[in-house]
């Protein structure tokens, strides 16, 4: 759906390679997207801490009056969720340029280069083992790491999902799991920095 974006981001990756090597380049694009999509991020941010706010105070409300504060600020709800809506279409088209055999009609050569001489277009097997169990290793650390952010432990099926993306890593082309390991990271470091410094 939103593959026209790959074609741009296909060219800086390209370009930022010349300099600094395919693997290096994906690292590099992804984080570059990331400090251009910050103004989102923080607003995200402020929009999470409004509906905290406004969840607490309804929580202590009686039945009727908490239906009403909700129905009163629901507007303000579903605009908290403009931000991160709006990053989709970056995040579907970085991961659709790590993924794709093509970009704009051509052959993604993006895949053909390697990483620790494995093809960044191949998928976890015998020969790709190490260098793919290393990435997962790391990316489920990061989520170990971001259960530890949060500010209400979870609970039930809820624990699982800050490792959704480390198990998608198993079955993804090595160039998208580096592009996951990496923004994964990045949304990590986000969260608790605006959460320390953040007004």
């Amino acid at each position: 759906m939103f593959d026209f974006l790959a074609v741009p981001m296909n060219y800086a990756v390209t370009n930022l390679a010349v300099i600094a090597g395919v693997p290096l380049a994906i690292v590099l694009a992804t984080l570059l997207a990331r400090v251009i999509l910050l103004p989102l991020g923080y607003a995200q941010h402020r929009a999470d801490q409004r509906r905290t706010d406004l969840l607490g105070r309804a929580a202590k409300l009686p039945e009727a009056e908490r239906v009403q504060l909700l129905q009163a600020e629901g507007g303000n709800l579903a605009r908290g969720c403009l931000p991160m809506l709006l990053q989709i279409p970056v995040f579907a088209a970085m991961y659709s340029l790590f993924v794709s055999p093509t970009v704009g009609g051509s052959a993604n050569v993006l895949l053909t280069e390697t990483m620790f001489g494995v093809p960044l277009g191949s998928h976890l097997n015998s020969t790709s083992a190490m260098v793919f169990l290393g990435l997962i290793a790391l990316m489920a650390l990061v989520g170990y790491l971001s259960t530890r952010t949060l500010p209400v432990k979870p609970t039930g099926i809820f624990k699982a999902l800050p490792y959704v993306s480390t198990v998608f890593a198993l079955f993804l082309p090595l160039a998208a799991t580096l592009y996951l390991v990496t923004t994964t990271t990045w949304t990590v470091v986000q969260t608790v920095a605006l959460r320390q410094f953040a007004p």
